[in-house]
């Protein structure tokens, strides 16, 4: 295989921009996702700071200890159901963003997976008597390459089973807590 120094200074350049590129894509997608953290984490403590301070004010306001229990009970549904949503959210903003470098692995994949075709080609012309050598090659890189996209399938599909089934089980506990809160203060109310 006879390659000229301006060739390979050519592909190697084309191959650090490329690396140089992916990793400014990564960085977009990481930077992202802490900024939403963030406007995540300030919005949640605004809205925690608020809700502590309307629930101050209407303990404070409280005549009788029976008003009082109602009101702190009262705070525990929503208190999950905001949690939960929270949660949710950082989950969703994760999950988004391991997709989106994901994708970008798999595109670096594929591009190194064309490379190693194009150089085993490349052989194929120049070494005469290296057609099986290549053909083997090449099948075990599109062996692999297929693994790989079995595998990755199979892991985004557990990945969404398993935050279905979590979001499922979470529900289910925020309705049993909400119908117990219920009827507590229906049983508060009706020992008056």
């Amino acid at each position: 295989m006879n390659t000229s120094p301006e060739k390979l200074l050519s592909t190697v350049k084309s191959a650090a921009e490329a690396r140089v590129n992916e990793m400014a894509v990564a960085s977009d997608s990481l930077l992202s996702a802490v900024e939403h953290l963030t406007a995540l984490n300030l919005n949640t403590a605004r809205s925690v700071l608020d809700d502590t301070i309307a629930l101050n004010k209407a303990v404070t306001a409280a005549r009788d200890p029976k008003a009082l229990v109602e009101l702190q009970i009262g705070t525990v549904t929503p208190s999950l159901q905001k949690g939960f949503a929270y949660f949710k959210t950082v989950g969703s903003i994760a999950s988004q963003t391991q997709a989106d470098l994901f994708k970008l692995v798999e595109a670096g994949m594929s591009q190194w997976l064309q490379a190693v075709i194009v150089t085993l080609e490349g052989l194929n012309r120049n070494a005469p008597g290296s057609e099986f050598a290549v053909k083997a090659l090449k099948t075990a890189v599109a062996n692999a390459s297929s693994a790989y996209e079995g595998a990755t399938e199979v892991v985004r599909q557990a990945s969404e089973a398993a935050q279905a089934n979590a979001d499922q089980a979470a529900a289910a506990a925020v309705e049993a807590v909400s119908k117990t809160t219920k009827a507590t203060v229906t049983l508060l109310k009706s020992a008056a």
